[in-house]
């Protein structure tokens, strides 16, 4: 395990790593697991920089049994999921892809505890927690929500290239019709909600809190309450689950910098 993090984590931000030894900041942890939601807090006259996490998807199919009642079903929505940080400073979205290789093992050759199952069953192969090193900023309670994708389909459609730099045939497509991100009509296709899905466009402020700032382009998302919300956990962690409920869920771990003084509003 301890050559996992030294592989994958990134050095602290130097001139944070000054203020911890000034005794001006303090180096935290904060992870959870299970929960759809996890809120960050972040006391006042304080301001904490996120600078690395790890996440680890939901896999509800993990132990999941071959040719039971019911039988094991892969939903290709878990294939990529999003760690979403968001408050009114602020909004940032990370996709992290599943690759769906399960391997079935048989309880006579494989038995398991906590619980035992009775069959024969699927076990996700290989390593599926990831990293990312990003920096973001806050001075407020961030809540920190997982999503997956959505089930429907897209209206690929082509159109008229916009005026963008640069447009020729050796730095870009030359073709006058192209299908472009403007014009799929939503990654949610949800014409209804405008739903124009990269670039942004702001759609996002006609759907959070009021507060937020109307600057939220160039990201990909699902929204939680139009079909990209995972699935809580008493549809694949309640009671007999044990250990393997848990193992399913998705678990995440950040590291973070608090440091003791009001944010600048100069900082960057």
């Amino acid at each position: 395990m301890a050559a996992f993090f030294v592989k994958f984590t990134s050095m602290i931000p130097n001139y944070l790593e000054k203020l911890i030894h000034e005794g001006k900041a303090e180096h935290k942890t904060f992870s959870g697991a299970v929960a759809e939601n996890l809120v960050l807090t972040v006391p006042n006259n304080t301001y904490a920089i996120i600078y690395e996490y790890w996440y680890k998807p939901l896999l509800t199919q993990n132990g999941a049994n071959v040719g039971g009642v019911p039988p094991g079903t892969l939903d290709w929505k878990e294939c990529i999921q999003f760690v979403n940080f968001f408050n009114a400073e602020g909004y940032n979205a990370y996709w992290h892809e599943f690759q769906p290789d399960y391997t079935q093992k048989a309880v006579l050759s494989f038995p398991t505890t906590n619980p035992v199952l009775n069959n024969n069953y699927m076990v996700a192969s290989g390593e599926h927690t990831t990293y990312r090193s990003v920096y973001i900023k806050t001075s407020r309670d961030i809540s920190i929500y997982f999503t997956q994708l959505t089930d429907n389909d897209l209206n690929l459609t082509t159109g008229t290239v916009p005026a963008i730099e640069p447009l020729n045939n050796w730095f870009g497509y030359a073709d006058p019709l192209l299908l472009i991100n403007q014009l799929v009509s939503g990654y949610h296709n949800n014409a209804a909600l405008l739903a124009n899905y990269e670039p942004l466009q702001e759609f996002i402020t006609s759907q959070v809190v009021i507060g937020a700032r109307p600057d939220y382009v160039n990201q990909m998302f699902t929204l939680p309450f139009y079909g990209g919300q995972i699935p809580n956990a008493a549809q694949y962690a309640g009671a007999g689950t044990s250990a393997l409920g848990k193992f399913r869920a998705q678990h995440f771990q950040c590291n973070y910098v608090l440091v003791n003084k009001p944010n600048p509003e100069n900082l960057i």
